[in-house]
């Protein structure tokens, strides 16, 4: 009896050490099939990553698009590097394809797959063609994956160098200068060195691969285009050539005999990617780097709890977590261009995604990660004269998007207190990009004799005359502008507070009362450089660089004022008008929510005193672009997964500023760990799927009648209270 009791008691102890553990095991929701199985464009990358790390290693199949993978398709082999979610893509190097049977041809390798595993620190495959069983688990630079093969005196890993995602995404014009690759069978050893150039902000990247096997060759060698040369252990790709270029290693295994194959990827030499190899994989253990892997997203993960009962909810949100997580990369001490002791972030996609929502979420959950990359915005302009939106592979890309928009993110983490930072040597990049940036886009408006000289004029007149970019990119100097201005006044420089503060009201300038649609008046156009309007229809989407608005028409850009809300919403015709307005257009998908112009739109409805309308078209949008496939459009290195964190728990930043909004949440309670190490809890009481509109508000127990509250109201942790209502209520009016 004794004994039973002493083994109920243990049975007991062991069911709650396990729901403990499941309770607190977030990792377990990130499913990285989400963005990839989609037919929306996501764009996501399929392959496991440590938190920010350096090397995205992922399969890579014909007809993935950007991400490199379709899970309709065979699988080519597992490429190294990888970017996430973006509409034009990066990287795909240094392919992987463990085989039985010698195929080096581009395709004569593809193999079919099936029970994959997908989690964001592992990966595993059957690759049924050969009966192998294959498996990866990265580290921060490096990766070690695990091959079991069948009975075989055949059995290949092959290397494909010269692999990119130009070949999988021609369009992406991908160019190889330089690629070597050298085979060292006593140290059972690959290398590959490749200088190429193509895909996102194209320009010269070198990168340097190594690989380090648990067993020794049975044969070894290299090869070039078709052509293999046993025994040989250097190939070089000949100059000005499309060859293909690689390596091969053959063992002899026994049926579930598994080779092991640790790689490391550095972008400034062998001697780093050696040290990545050495210290990062120091020993011959998949569970060791899964669990590496485990702990290391799970004190990520951890940073935002939320208590619900739907596990696809969990699924979708954890999974947006990882996915704002993997881009930008900390490659710190791995610089190719400079020595330096500064953090390095490299791949920022492109800051005109991540400021509105991305940094925000950072700037309350990691404020290390922020530190990092302005100290690092600070040190690419001492030593590379320019800080780009767009920074990828050490490489800045002259074509803006949008703004300047590193000024956004430099000036809110000053106002929201980002500590480590000299703040008057980043307003010198600030003033720098103020006075000597804003330019728009140079290139491509240079190439077309009628708008050459149109960008150097925003200065001079307040806008950008006609040409590509120009309207779009107007608006977002104006916000740069005041953005700089505000951090000039809490400098105390006030007279570029008062030159940036008046540069920042330019956008006035673009505002077209008499244009018309659907029967509202005013909207944002077109303006030559002798003050004629355009009168472009304003439901005219835009294009990437084929516009005067980049990727949106003037019904989203028309509310892109994030400084001047009260001005915008005169000339609309005021409060009422304004909100009328905006309700139509979300009515009429005049608003593209898929795209990050439209972030700010939707909370304007506080402003125009309708909180009610805000968290109506917030649920709708989440209940309909994001859902267990992926979301609508694509997902831009974690920029609308950001929007989605940030919405479901029931607030949005207004970036740039100290500025939130609260929206009706859609979890009964969620829990925030800040920065600082204090906690933002969040409570919806009357919670339902249905009660989607707030009756009442208390932030940190006291009444709150206004749904605009600022970061000094949450900054030492705290508490937001709401009680739900089914139907629409008169608070925050």
């Amino acid at each position: 009896m004794k004994i039973s009791k002493k083994i109920y008691l243990i049975a007991l102890i062991f069911i709650f050490i396990q729901q403990c553990f499941s309770q607190n095991n977030l990792v377990q929701y990130v499913d990285t099939k989400i963005g990839v199985i989609d037919n929306r464009g996501s764009a996501c990358v399929i392959g496991p990553q440590m938190p920010f790390g350096s090397i995205n290693p992922s399969p890579q199949t014909i007809k993935g698009g950007m991400g490199a993978y379709n899970p309709k398709q065979p699988i080519m082999g597992f490429g190294q590097l990888h970017v996430s979610g973006t509409g034009w893509s990066k990287y795909g190097h240094f392919l992987i394809s463990p085989q039985v049977g010698l195929a080096v041809g581009q395709r004569e390798h593809d193999s079919p797959k099936s029970n994959e595993i997908t989690t964001a620190y592992y990966y595993q495959t059957n690759l049924d063609r050969y009966g192998i069983a294959a498996g990866v688990a990265p580290t921060h630079h490096a990766a070690l994956y695990q091959f079991t093969y069948p009975t075989s005196d055949s059995a290949y890993v092959v290397l494909d160098a010269t692999q990119s995602i130009g070949d999988i995404v021609p369009s992406l014009g991908y160019k190889f200068d330089k690629c070597n690759v050298e085979v060292f069978p006593d140290k059972k050893q690959i290398r590959a060195y490749i200088e190429c150039a193509g895909g996102w902000a194209w320009g010269k990247n070198i990168i340097y691969f190594i690989a380090e096997f648990n067993k020794d060759f049975t044969e070894s060698g290299v090869w070039k285009d078709r052509q293999i040369k046993k025994d040989t252990y250097t190939m070089a790709l000949d100059e000005n050539t499309k060859q293909r270029v690689g390596t091969f290693c053959r063992f002899v295994t026994q049926k579930g005999e598994t080779v092991l194959m640790k790689v490391a990827i550095s972008f400034s030499g062998f001697e780093n990617a050696e040290k990545y190899l050495k210290s990062e994989l120091p020993r011959w253990s998949i569970d060791e780097v899964k669990k590496a892997g485990i702990a290391a997203w799970e004190e990520k993960l951890s940073a935002i709890k939320i208590e619900t009962s739907s596990e696809d909810q969990m699924k979708i949100f954890y999974t947006a977590m990882y996915h704002t997580m993997v881009q930008p990369r900390d490659r710190t001490g791995d610089n190719p261009k400079w020595k330096s002791d500064k953090p390095y972030w490299d791949d920022n996609f492109a800051i005109w995604d991540t400021w509105r929502s991305a940094f925000p979420l950072f700037m309350l959950i990691d404020p290390e990660m922020v530190r990092g990359n302005v100290l690092c915005f600070l040190d690419r302009l001492k030593h590379n004269g320019v800080v780009s939106d767009t920074f990828v592979g050490g490489v800045d890309m002259s074509e803006e998007q949008g703004g300047n928009d590193v000024d956004n993110v430099i000036a809110e983490a000053l106002i929201k207190g980002i500590k480590g930072i000299d703040w008057n040597e980043a307003y010198g990049l600030l003033k720098f990009n103020a006075d000597n940036q804003r330019q728009g886009l140079v290139g491509r408006n240079s190439a077309k004799p009628e708008f050459r000289e149109n960008n150097s004029k925003y200065k001079e007149l307040g806008w950008i005359p006609e040409c590509l970019n120009s309207t779009s990119n107007t608006l977002e100097y104006a916000y740069n502008d005041y953005c700089v201005a505000q951090i000039a006044k809490k400098l105390g420089k006030t007279a570029d507070y008062k030159k940036y503060l008046n540069r920042s009201n330019g956008w006035t300038n673009l505002w077209n009362q008499n244009l018309e649609s659907d029967g509202f008046k005013g909207f944002i156009d077109g303006r030559k450089a002798d003050g004629t309007f355009l009168n472009q229809d304003p439901k005219y989407l835009g294009k990437s660089w084929k516009n005067i608005f980049y990727e949106g028409s003037s019904w989203t850009y028309s509310y892109f004022v994030p400084h001047d809300i009260e001005q915008l919403m005169q000339l609309m015709g005021g409060k009422k008008m304004y909100a009328e307005r905006l309700e139509h257009a979300m009515n009429k998908e005049l608003i593209d929510y898929s795209n990050e112009p439209a972030f700010w739109a939707l909370r304007t409805f506080c402003h125009a005193d309708r909180p009610d309308l805000n968290s109506k078209w917030v649920h709708h949008i989440m209940k309909n672009n994001y859902d267990l496939t992926g979301v609508t459009g694509n997902d831009d290195t974690g920029a609308m997964s950001s929007w989605y964190i940030f919405s479901a728990l029931g607030f949005f930043p207004n970036a740039g500023q100290d500025v939130y909004y609260l929206n009706a949440p859609l979890y009964k309670k969620s829990i925030i760990r800040l920065g600082s190490g204090e906690t933002l809890t969040l409570t919806a009481r009357n919670f339902s799927e249905k009660n989607i509109y707030i009756k009442s508000c208390k932030i940190n127990g006291k009444v709150w009648k206004s749904s605009i509250f600022h970061h000094k109201d949450i900054a030492n942790g705290g508490t937001i209270e709401f009680e739900l209502s089914e139907t629409p209520t008169n608070w925050g009016k």
